[in-house]
């Protein structure tokens, strides 16, 4: 999403920093990649370059974003593809009469939390849905420790994608092994990551730190006593 008009925002200048990702070659997609990224989520305050982790902590941060939009996107496919499978059964009429996403990822959410087995008998790939539903069983189960196992995944992608571009920019190299292994790994974190920022954006006018921060608290309070679902964790307070 491009603004054409009016004054150029950060994540406008994001987007065209990432915009070789789709069309460029290794050097300039893996430099443009990390670019979006550490102009989106670093700040003054961080460590300095030549400190232990530099600019990695922005990989950190999208890891965040990323893991707290993951549970939220396999329970709102679910809820399309179950509402599109033929069944007849008190998931699917509960499904029908969600008017948001949102509504029918809790729709699923809950469902899968009181044990009830999805069926998707009338879709031709229902292997993969009913992979996505027992990974969010176990999400449901312990979110938690798993959260925190996925961002934790996902730092390491990122960061590979900070040294690859380390390697591009300080060493000069555009031909490294481990750039198009890095690039192709990272490339589809960085779209995941930046759609929910330009969301965050759009529909809040919430700012990129201030969104990893959300994710942030929000793994901290999965599964607590506040009663944070899955389905909310880069949800507003309230909403």
């Amino acid at each position: 999403m491009y603004r054409v008009t009016g004054t150029r925002s950060q994540v406008d200048d994001a987007l065209e920093l990432a915009a070789p990702v789709n069309r460029g070659s290794l050097g300039p997609a893996v430099a443009g990649a990390w670019a979006a990224i550490e102009s989106l989520l670093t700040h003054p305050d961080d460590p300095r370059e030549e400190e232990r982790f530099g600019k990695a902590v922005a990989a950190d941060r999208l890891a965040s974003i990323i893991t707290c939009s993951w549970p939220r996107a396999e329970l709102t496919s679910l809820a399309h593809h179950y509402s599109g499978s033929g069944s007849t059964d008190p998931i699917a009429a509960a499904l029908a009469v969600c008017n948001t996403n949102i509504d029918r990822s809790r729709a699923i959410a809950e469902a899968l939390r009181d044990g009830i087995s999805l069926q998707f008998v009338e879709r031709r790939n229902r292997g993969s849905e009913y992979a996505a539903a027992a990974r969010m069983s176990g999400v449901l189960a312990d979110p938690r420790r798993i959260l925190m196992d996925v961002r934790s995944a996902l730092t390491i992608a990122l960061r590979r994608l900070y040294r690859s571009r380390n390697i591009v920019l300080h060493g000069g190299s555009t031909q490294g092994v481990a750039l198009e292994a890095s690039l192709r790994t990272a490339a589809p974190l960085l779209g995941a990551g930046l759609d929910r920022i330009v969301h965050a954006a759009l529909s809040e006018s919430l700012k990129p730190l201030d969104l990893a921060e959300r994710a942030n608290v929000s793994l901290q309070l999965v599964g607590g006593e506040t009663g944070l679902s899955v389905v909310e964790l880069l949800e507003p307070v309230g909403a």
